[in-house]
């Protein structure tokens, strides 16, 4: 590489450990804080029975259940900041939230719901709408990152409620 000025090109991953070169954020005000804190936790971890959750403040946290591709925590952070916006929009709060999907999960313990049902595309759920705008934004995104939407549904269902086994007893015959 001939550039007339006599200096060499230097790689790019050297320049960035230069004290020399000084990294610009994309926030300019100094009293600027971030609008989410995106976390990923033990799924045990979640608050209740959820792979994202959303709790309110400054900045909103983000909680997601850890998965081996981080294309699917992504997908899930998404969802749940697109949500969040939604909600806060609309006037639907944390505590309507937690209170329906909790009480979602008590019917489902109760098999009134499906393994795969998921509590924001109810009729009842106060964020319907919410929820399912932010799911066709999630499957748009995952559709360009390469994402089967099945395989991801099946790590974010092996991560929920297991169903309840029914045992059965056989019917024993009886002798004549």
């Amino acid at each position: 590489m001939s550039s007339g000025s006599g200096k060499r090109a230097v790689p790019v991953d050297a320049r960035i450990g230069s004290p020399k070169v000084r990294r610009r954020s994309l926030v300019t005000r100094k009293n600027s804080k971030p609008m989410f804190s995106v976390v990923q936790v033990p799924h045990r971890k979640q608050r209740y029975e959820t792979v994202g959750d959303w709790i309110p403040g400054r900045p909103a946290e983000i909680r997601v259940s850890k998965m081996k591709d981080e294309r699917y925590a992504f997908l899930v952070a998404l969802h749940e900041m697109i949500e969040y916006e939604l909600c806060k929009m609309n006037g639907v709060t944390d505590a309507e939230v937690v209170a329906f999907d909790v009480g979602f999960e008590n019917e489902r313990r109760q098999n009134l719901h499906s393994a795969d049902a998921e509590p924001g595309n109810d009729p009842r759920a106060p964020y319907r709408g919410e929820h399912e705008f932010a799911t066709m934004v999630e499957m748009l995104v995952a559709q360009k990152l390469g994402v089967r939407w099945s395989d991801y549904e099946k790590t974010i269902l092996s991560l929920g409620p297991k169903p309840k086994k029914i045992l059965v007893k056989p019917l024993s015959r009886r002798r004549n």
